[in-house]
């Protein structure tokens, strides 16, 4: 028993729109990892969202163009679907939770060296800092004395 080619055409469409389905869940999965670890607004989060959803519609066209000569059929989007599904339910949380463990890990270690050396640069100007204090101060009351001299000189004009 042979298969058609037209079956097999549609079965690799099938396939690919798997495929791309779950690679889009990756990307989103990505940018839930870069939330976890930087964290943000609404706003923000909208603004990737759109971007993501822009992103998205772009390659599941240029899937569709390329498998399926842009014809949109009930198969592809279930494909698209189940890919996003599977991938969803074998690796999501697994990969979110574990990605933003180890990346935060990473970049809390990154970020040791800069610490220190804030801390090493923060002693000299906390020096300074406390010394111009006291400068604003002072030339602070001294301005006051000085207009206060002089509206008290202007008045009596």
């Amino acid at each position: 028993m042979e298969v058609s080619a037209g079956v097999l055409k549609e079965a690799d469409v099938l396939l690919a729109a798997a495929l791309t389905g779950a690679a889009l869940m990756f990307a989103y999965d990505l940018i839930r990892i870069f939330r976890r670890i930087v964290p943000h607004g609404a706003g923000l989060v909208g603004a990737e969202d759109l971007l993501f959803w822009i992103g998205a519609a772009a390659a599941l066209f240029a899937m569709l163009c390329r498998e399926n000569s842009g014809r949109i059929r009930g198969f592809s989007i279930l494909g698209v679907l189940l890919g996003m599904l599977a991938y969803a339910a074998a690796f999501g949380p697994w990969l979110v939770r574990a990605g933003a463990y180890f990346l935060g890990k990473l970049f809390h270690a990154a970020s040791r060296p800069v610490v220190w050396a804030a801390r090493l640069l923060g002693r000299p100007f906390g020096v300074l800092r406390r010394r111009w204090k006291k400068i604003s101060r002072f030339l602070k009351k001294q301005l006051k004395k000085i207009c206060k001299a002089v509206r008290i000189g202007l008045c009596k004009i």
